[in-house]
Parts: C-alpha cells; sequence; structure tokens
C-alpha cells in the first residue's frame, strides 16, 4: 500500500548530478525514516525518457537505471518508460519536481508544476535566468528551493533570504562565483601562462569540454542575476556587459583550435599578471550586485584583502549590508563539484518534504 506520507520526487536530468543525488538519497534512506521522512523517487528522466513508477522506483530499476547512464546509455532503453512529457500530467500538489539538468528549455515545465502546486528543487540557473515577465512566478512562487543555483552546497541563497526577510537592506554583493575562474585566475597569480592554465583546469575537469562556456564569463552572470533576483531587483541577463577571458575571434573556432591558438594570449595576461603586483594587487573575476545594477568581469583585488587572498577554485561572496556595513558577511568555500552540488539539491529537497508535512 502507497504511504500516504510520503513525498514523491521527479528528478529531471540524470547526468552527474543527478546520479549523485539519487546515490545520496539512497544511502541517507533508512535514516530519513527514522525521522519519518520518506522520500519516494518515482521518476527519473533524461532527455529522451522517463522511468516512472506510481508507488516509487525499485532499489533494483535504480541501480538498473544509474548503471545504464554510467555506460552512456539512454534511459529509454529500459522498461516502464514514457515520454518525458508525461511529467506534465503526472506530476501532483505536493510532488517535489527536481530539474539538475543544464538545459534552456525547462522552464514550461516548471511553470506547469507551479500550476499544479508542486514543489520545485533547482540546481538548473537557466530558468531562472531568462526575461524576468516570463520568471517572475518562479521567484515569487513559495515552494521552490534553489541553494545549488549559485556556490554549490554553500548556503549563499539561505544566508541572502534570511538577511532581508530580517528586515536588512542590501547594500552590495561582491564575490568571486566560479571554480574554474578562481582556479585560473590563482595560476596567472603563480607565473602559470594562460594557456597552460586553461589546459590544466580542463584536464582536472573544472571546465566544461569547450572552456569558453567557462571564459566566457556567462555562468558568473546568472549566478549574478540570481541574486539579484533574489534581492528583489529584477535584473535582466541581456542587459549586462559581461567580459570574456578569450578575445572575440577565438569565439567561432573548433575547441581544438582554441587550445592551440590560446598561447597568444599569454604575454597579454603576463603582463596584467606582472602590473598587478607590482601594484600588490590579484586579478579575480568577480561579479558586484547592488541596488543600481551588476557588473561582471576580472578585477584587481588588494592582495591584501579577503578577496585578494583567496586561492584556487573555492568561491568567495560578501555581504554588504545596513547591519553588516562596516565588515562584511562573508561565506566561502568550495563552490562547484559534483557531490557539493548534489547535497545542496538535497538539503532543498528536505527542506521543502519537511515544509510539506508541516502544513500537512
Amino acid at each position: 500500500m502507497k504511504n500516504q506520507n510520503a513525498i514523491n520526487l521527479f528528478v529531471l536530468g540524470f547526468g552527474k548530478v543527478g546520479q549523485a543525488l539519487v546515490r545520496q538519497i539512497l544511502s541517507a534512506r533508512d535514516l530519513l525514516n527514522k525521522h519519518g521522512m520518506n522520500l519516494h523517487i518515482v521518476g527519473l528522466s533524461d532527455s529522451r525518457a522517463l522511468l516512472y513508477r506510481d508507488e516509487g522506483l525499485t532499489a533494483t530499476q535504480i541501480q538498473s537505471a544509474l548503471t545504464h547512464k554510467g555506460q552512456g546509455q539512454s534511459l529509454e532503453i529500459m522498461d516502464s518508460t514514457h515520454s518525458v512529457d508525461s511529467i506534465d500530467r503526472l506530476l501532483k500538489p505536493g510532488d517535489i519536481l527536481v530539474d539538475t539538468t543544464a538545459s534552456p528549455h525547462t522552464t514550461a515545465r516548471l511553470l506547469r508544476a507551479v500550476e499544479v502546486g508542486s514543489g520545485i528543487v533547482l540546481a538548473n540557473k537557466i530558468p531562472l535566468c531568462g526575461p524576468w515577465a516570463e520568471t517572475q512566478k518562479l521567484f515569487t512562487y513559495p515552494n521552490i528551493k534553489y541553494e545549488s543555483t549559485v556556490g554549490a552546497g554553500l548556503p549563499v541563497i539561505a544566508t541572502l533570504k534570511y538577511l532581508l526577510s530580517t528586515g536588512d537592506s542590501l547594500e552590495s554583493i561582491v564575490g568571486c562565483l566560479s571554480g574554474t575562474l578562481g582556479y585560473l585566475c590563482s595560476c596567472l597569480e603563480e607565473g602559470l601562462p594562460y594557456s597552460q592554465a586553461v589546459k590544466d583546469a580542463r584536464s582536472l575537469g573544472y571546465t566544461e569540454p569547450d572552456p569558453r562556456q567557462d571564459l566566457s564569463g556567462m555562468d558568473v552572470a546568472r549566478k549574478a542575476v540570481i541574486l539579484s533576483r533574489t534581492a528583489g531587483i529584477p535584473a535582466e541577463l541581456s542587459d549586462l556587459s559581461i567580459e570574456p577571458l578569450y578575445p572575440t575571434e577565438l569565439e567561432k573556432v573548433s575547441v581544438e583550435e582554441f587550445l592551440q591558438l590560446a598561447d597568444q594570449e599569454d604575454a597579454q595576461y603576463a603582463g596584467l599578471v606582472n602590473w598587478a603586483t607590482a601594484e600588490q594587487k590579484a586579478p579575480r573575476y568577480t561579479a558586484r550586485i547592488t541596488p543600481e545594477g551588476i557588473q561582471v568581469g576580472l578585477d584587481l583585488a588588494n592582495k591584501a584583502s579577503p578577496l585578494g587572498s583567496l586561492k584556487g577554485p573555492d568561491n568567495y561572496i560578501a555581504f554588504q549590508t545596513n547591519r553588516y556595513s562596516a565588515s562584511p558577511l562573508v561565506i566561502s568555500g568550495p563552490g562547484a563539484g559534483i557531490e557539493v552540488t548534489a547535497a545542496g539539491v538535497f538539503g532543498d529537497i528536505l527542506q521543502l518534504a519537511r515544509e510539506s508535512h508541516r502544513r500537512s
């Protein structure tokens, strides 16, 4: 018999983060049950198919799905699959739809969840950065969590909401929001050529297969827009001027050509670092959010400052507010990684589930 107190989960996107999330849920299931928290994964979806079972997928089904995806196969080869669009009619009030994709095409499905009254948890930043007229419903919907869209598992969104909900007023948010670009800046500061730093970051898995997706600054810009909108400032991504860390003439070439030609930028970045060092400064790719707008690009921070002393791929976010005016409230730590991102999503699921239980 189906457990009436269970929370049903649909996991949209079964890539690395989605798979890590499912593994974390399975490993914590006994502990959750002891605390009366029953999470039933009823749907797993990749881009081609939805694996669905109304009573909750069995451990065998889930493990089989993990195996297939680990082998690079689609869920569509499994039994009990449906079209991905089936999610729209299967979602019920109180279910939780989890978007771990990086797709620009899930907004309509998320808005459908709003209409139904389902919970929403996002690791996908893109739906929150569309035109404000389209995405405003997501930011005003009470049953949505999106902690992992900024800072992975760091409590960035929760901290901002806490400050604002207790009557504080925002002066600025300044931060390094990309572990990839943080790593790159540290390498440049240590004297590594730009081209080698990019290749190293790619080989370590810090960048996408095409490093320009990270070097474009778009990921940082999206995070800045999410922070701005969370703070009640409805910024538009299309209005931002974003400084990429590669020249426009390398925009259209293949990945292999880009990596081969990247050494053309070595002298420029070496010169920048040498000048910054002489001025006791360090290059940092930052976002600055204020009520007046958003700035995203390469900046020079005083080496003695917390931002200037930041090393490697860690994120750094400083909230300057009416209360935290003389000294900002700072959050710093790992802002990327499959497991910490999945854990952030898991935490949002649990929070929504607890809120649902309290209401019932």
